[in-house]
């Protein structure tokens, strides 16, 4: 009946207006919510099957409300770095949990008010975590996720409980591939120097320097601050020695706490092996105490290891074992001062230890083979810590000066045995013959030959000091001759002749020689003037190649040096290559003295030394400062000390109806079969929106929309109410008529 049709179709229709109405509460209700998207409610006809073409069945009307959440909002900016607000398609992945097991769903918000919780994770309004990938360093792996930041590689990956690495698969939405955003778990940070920046003047009028009058000039030092990977600074100190008219050599010290240093030549400076030169190398023993008795330090030259224990004056209770006795000693200085005694008594080349107060220097010497130190027994010394073992952990306090490279050095070495040099023994050099007396005055000439009085010489290191003195004494720049311990170094000039020696005369000389990048073990050699250094005739070198040589214009012609490796004694890690997490890395300092032919770094012209500039990078220890995180979803830690770090990526969900998506308290929503599986996304790439920090996305509500909205199903309401009514008063009058 149509009476009845009207009826139940007016009902409907307050049904359906009562549904807008709820719509427009809540829209209206959550005008200032965070992300919030308005819901409209339109309508469908509901029709009834018409049985007579001359009747009407009445239907009525449904509601079909439908959640715009694919509607952009408004960005708004606020003063949190944390307030994360998306521009573009995509949604932030979130959960009830931190860490979610099997039975949490998966929530998605464009609610981005991320604070803070007691626990230091980033969580919103509604008590979500917020969820995205880790970043780690990357470490070479072929199956990582890679992100570029900047200049630097990074894999989302993380380490869990027990060190073990886990790949991100950043397909996957679960608890393995996506990690909450903790900010109490990033601590602090120190960053490791690994590249040094000097500009300066190497004046062009400084003299050549001369080792025998080290106060003419010809040498300049310089220091810059550099930082180990614990945050430590250390002063690395610098010193530039004019070799000739246009080159200046390098030499680097030892900052405290290392153990060794070693400077390399540059990449176009290698041996035939690619591997880069040594340049020069340095090694030092230092002392925070008096040994104990009975301590010990073993060095090996090249010709075995040597054991020297510190005692009281007794024997030594290692087998042959060197006694260094320090019962006298007041100082740390007075054990350096008797510990050097007694190295220039048993080691050859024993001028590469220097006692230099509280500590012994090893320079490594330019005919020098390899010095291997081992500490381990000596606890007293720093050094003891240095190298620890790659599976324990535990410092073995052994280390090695390197040998400078054959191809950078034109030098030779003649080693005495223990047994001093026999008298009647003769030796010549450059034409002149040196033999050994017992009796007159050392440097004379007599019968055609040199004397070198060695009358009651029991050591040595007596002997080949006064071989020097009869050296100084006869030949033409005496200088490349330097006594070592027991060891005469021949080192070539740029002004002398070729040298010429035949030592094989000489009781237990052994000889070594390295000209043009061979060695040999000879006690007759030819030290020529010029030798060949990678294929080009350096006839102005000398004994060594020069770390840079200018142009006539006063700008670098090369640079023969820029790496510097620091292996550390003080816990931090040594500066130089390494394999971390897999991966290859040099964590050695390059050095960058400008370009060639330009004056942009060092100088060689007319004035004084002067330093323009020397910039490093590396930080000390910094505190968590806070976070940024750009538009690609990178999370980036701040630190006090300048520093960042990236921990994180942010990604977006997007989905092929965000509209089909269910509700869930909160302002989150959870995906269904008419949503579709959610697709996880990189910020900015894809379709995905990018991440805007510091700015939140407003509600789409719009007000002015929803009061008329509620104006027109006001009426609408009235107008159903007012047909059922009417139906009403006309069955009323039906059934008047039937009585």
């Amino acid at each position: 009946m149509s009476l009845y049709g009207a009826l139940f179709s007016g009902v409907s229709g307050l049904s359906a207006q009562s549904s807008a109405m709820g719509a427009i509460a809540d829209n209206i209700t959550n005008v200032n919510t965070i992300g919030y998207k308005g819901t409209t409610v339109n309508f469908q006809t509901l029709v009834t099957k018409q049985t007579s073409l001359t009747t009407y069945s009445a239907g009525g009307a449904q509601p079909k409300p439908r959640a715009n959440i694919d509607i952009q909002g408004l960005l708004s900016a606020t003063s949190s770095s944390t307030d994360l607000g998306i521009s573009g398609q995509g949604f932030f992945i979130v959960n009830q949990a931190a860490n979610p097991g099997s039975g949490n769903v998966w929530g998605y918000t464009r609610a981005g008010s991320f604070k803070l919780d007691d626990n230091g994770y980033l969580t919103n309004v509604s008590g979500y975590y917020l969820q995205a990938w880790p970043l780690m360093t990357y470490d070479g792996s072929q199956t990582a996720s890679l992100v570029k930041v900047g200049g630097n590689t990074f894999m989302k990956a993380y380490q869990d409980q027990f060190g073990a690495t886990t790949y991100v698969n950043d397909n996957v939405i679960d608890s393995r591939n996506l990690k909450p955003i903790n900010l109490n778990e990033i601590g602090g940070t120190a960053t490791a120097t690994q590249n040094i920046r000097i500009g300066a003047n190497l004046p062009s009028s400084a003299p050549v320097f001369d080792p025998s009058n080290a106060g003419a000039g010809g040498r300049h030092s310089l220091a810059t601050l550099i930082y180990d990977s614990l945050g430590n600074s250390h002063n690395l100190n610098m010193q530039f020695t004019k070799q000739s008219s246009n080159s200046w050599g390098l030499d680097v010290d030892l900052p405290s706490g290392a153990a060794t240093v070693t400077t390399y030549g540059s990449r176009e400076v290698t041996t035939d092996s690619g591997a880069r030169d040594v340049y020069a190398a340095r090694g030092q023993i230092e002392f925070s105490k008096i040994p104990s008795y009975g301590e010990s330090i073993t060095i090996d030259d090249g010709t075995g290891p040597v054991t020297f224990e510190f005692t009281n004056g007794g024997a030594t209770t290692i087998p042959g074992a060197v006694a260094v006795n320090i019962s006298t000693s007041t100082s740390i200085s007075d054990v350096v001062s008797v510990l050097k005694g007694r190295i220039d008594a048993n080691l050859r080349d024993a001028g590469r230890f220097v006692a230099n107060g509280t500590k012994l220097d090893i320079i490594q010497s330019a005919a020098g083979d390899a010095v291997t130190v081992n500490l381990s027994n000596c606890l007293s010394s720093p050094q003891s810590q240095c190298n620890p073992n790659a599976t324990t952990g535990i410092p073995t306090g052994i280390y090695t000066v390197q040998e400078i490279d054959p191809a950078l050095k034109n030098t030779g070495r003649l080693d005495f045995s223990t047994t001093v040099g026999v008298v009647g023994d003769t030796m010549t050099i450059n034409g002149t013959t040196f033999e050994f007396t017992n009796a007159g005055t050392t440097g004379a000439i007599v019968g055609g030959n040199v004397v070198v009085n060695i009358n009651g010489m029991t050591d040595p290191t007596d002997v080949v000091a006064q071989l020097k003195v009869a050296i100084d004494a006869n030949l033409a720049e005496p200088n490349r001759f330097v006594a070592s311990g027991r060891t005469l170094n021949i080192l070539q000039s740029p002004t002398g002749a070729d040298i010429n020696y035949n030592a094989g005369g000489v009781t237990g000389v052994t000889g070594s020689r390295s000209v043009s990048g061979t060695t040999t073990a000879t006690t007759t050699a030819n030290i020529p003037k010029a030798f060949t250094f990678n294929g080009i005739t350096e006839a102005e070198s000398g004994y060594i190649v020069p770390a840079v040589r200018f142009n006539a214009d006063g700008t670098p012609k090369y640079f023969n040096v820029d790496k510097v490796n620091i292996e550390w004694a003080n816990g931090a890690e040594d500066m130089e290559p390494a394999v971390k997490n897999g991966q290859n890395v040099d964590l050695g300092i390059d050095l960058f003295f400008g370009n060639t032919s330009t004056a942009d770094g060092l100088t060689h012209l007319a004035g004084t030394f002067s330093p323009n500039y020397i910039t490093q990078d590396g930080a000390k220890f910094g505190n968590f400062a806070g976070v940024s995180i750009g538009s690609d979803g990178i999370v980036t830690a701040l630190f006090d000390n300048g520093e960042t770090r990236p921990v994180a990526q942010i990604p977006l969900a997007t989905f092929v109806n965000p509209n089909g998506m269910e509700s869930r308290t909160g302002n989150t929503w959870i995906e269904t079969d008419n949503s579709g599986q959610p697709t996880v996304r990189t910020a900015g790439q894809g379709g995905a929106g990018t991440i805007n920090s510091a700015s939140l996305e407003a509600s789409t509500v719009d007000l002015g929309t929803e009061f008329t909205n509620m104006i027109t199903t006001q009426r609408a309401y009235s107008a159903a109410a007012k047909v059922i009514t009417s139906a009403d008063e006309m069955l009323d009058e039906l059934v008047r008529i039937k009585r």
